[in-house]
């Protein structure tokens, strides 16, 4: 067994738009995701296996679940408002780079195969400088999709794409499913919730009927830059503090 989407309910996904959030820079793509599955109160439809993936799952009060998951909920949407199912694919993995080709043929296969006609990737491109403002955000797409640039007034990107982008945009060449792919400047050490309230801002007109919040995203921003700037400068003392000696126990992960 190679990959392998595992359907959980029997609904049809026929006409849906997919947006797809993996965990890249800044776990834009994760944190975007997570937003939207959780403000839409989404219901899980299938899982993804794979024997590459690294031996992990997922914990909800005990109960375990696959890393990658996809989620589905009624809500017209995508160009002329043409869809009447959001899906939500989104992972708690990264997977490993020589799989990601894979991956992306895996997923879109799979949608394929559903029906969808949409598919839309949002991803983190690191920045180095830390910066308050709002991130830039760019897209790509196959030809099927590549109407939508103008269409929605992204800005476009040149050059070569790489990682997980790359290796969905690369089986989306030929196909007739329209895949696009939108990305955000992030910042590339933490989770970068202001980048990815920009991304679901990108996409919302593709979702007319959606009417989302962003606001608890940027503010989760906010505590999250705080507290990285807090743990930066009681990093930086520590560096610059005299050792007496070392601390023995498992440190401060599960905190």
């Amino acid at each position: 067994m190679d990959l392998e989407v595992v359907d959980t309910r029997g609904d049809s996904l026929r006409g849906a738009m997919m947006v797809v959030g993996f965990p890249t820079h800044g776990l834009v793509g994760s944190v975007a995701a997570s937003y939207l599955v959780h403000t839409l109160d989404m219901t899980q439809v299938a899982y993804m296996v794979g024997e590459e993936f690294p031996p992990t799952v997922v914990m909800d009060e005990g109960v375990v679940n696959a890393p990658i998951r996809f989620y589905a909920s009624k809500l017209v949407c995508g160009p002329d408002r043409s869809c009447q199912q959001l899906v939500v694919a989104i992972s708690d993995i990264q997977p490993p780079a020589g799989l990601l080709s894979r991956l992306g043929r895996a997923l879109l296969d799979w949608a394929e195969a559903k029906g969808i006609e949409l598919v839309i990737a949002v991803e983190g491109q690191p920045i180095d400088k830390d910066d308050n403002g709002d991130a830039r955000v760019v897209a790509m797409a196959n030809r099927a999709a590549a109407p939508l640039l103008s269409k929605y007034h992204f800005t476009t990107a040149s050059g070569v794409v790489t990682g997980f982008a790359g290796g969905l945009l690369l089986n989306a060449l030929g196909r007739p499913l329209p895949v696009l792919c939108v990305i955000a400047q992030a910042h590339k050490d933490y989770p970068d919730a202001r980048a990815a309230a920009k991304v679901i801002e990108a996409v919302n007109p593709l979702v007319p009927l959606m009417v989302l919040n962003t606001r608890p995203l940027r503010q989760k921003a906010k505590e999250i830059e705080a507290e990285v700037r807090h743990h930066l400068d009681e990093q930086q003392t520590a560096s610059q503090t005299p050792r007496t000696g070392e601390t023995v126990g498992p440190g401060e992960m599960y905190r």
